[in-house]
């Protein structure tokens, strides 16, 4: 009685193990060989198809423009002037990196809102549709609340600031005015 219940559990706990060390059950049989093969391709052309639709370069530059501007204002607000930085446009960089020092002793930040994005291509007013801007729109005009305290006052204030982004070279670049925070 023993052994017949040790020979069950072996045919139980065993027969499983012949079947993953086994290679030739593992194979494919040829008549689901082509069935999977056409399966994948269909797969395959619905993923390329898909991703080409979403990989459009207009929807990119909206997208780079929207993380650019978080990321700046992050980091900036966060007073990381060093790191933001490698948003502000060339050649007003300098005077960006000059203002920030006393910007960083005298400015405390407790909120930021963006309140409107407006939109430009070549100089003139993109039309907006139910889509977003117009395709090319290659200026943006952000403009931004800021809940601030600025030294020596303790006093919590709001400050409108107005953000000019530009395309330059594929990539979203700010030319700040650092101004309208200080006073």
């Amino acid at each position: 009685m023993f052994l017949s219940i040790i020979n069950g559990l072996k045919e139980r706990l065993f027969t499983p193990l012949i079947f993953f060390i086994n290679p030739s059950n593992f194979m494919l049989k040829s008549k689901y060989t082509t069935n999977l093969v056409q399966k994948v391709i269909f797969f395959l052309l619905l993923f390329t198809s898909v991703s080409c639709e979403t990989m459009d370069q207009y929807y990119k530059t909206q997208e780079n423009l929207d993380l650019s501007i978080e990321a700046f204002n992050f980091e900036f607000e966060s007073k990381a002037i060093d790191i933001s930085a490698r948003f502000v446009h060339p050649a007003h960089r300098a005077s960006f990196l000059a203002q920030s020092l006393e910007l960083t002793r005298r400015i405390t930040f407790f909120e930021a809102t963006i309140l409107d994005i407006k939109f430009f291509k070549n100089g003139v007013p993109a039309v907006i549709t139910s889509k977003g801007p117009e395709k090319g729109f290659n200026r943006a005009l952000v403009s931004i609340r800021y809940q601030v305290a600025v030294l020596p006052s303790t006093k919590l204030v709001t400050r409108l600031v107005e953000q000019e982004w530009v395309l330059e070279r594929g990539q979203w670049l700010t030319i700040p005015d650092l101004s309208g925070l200080l006073h």
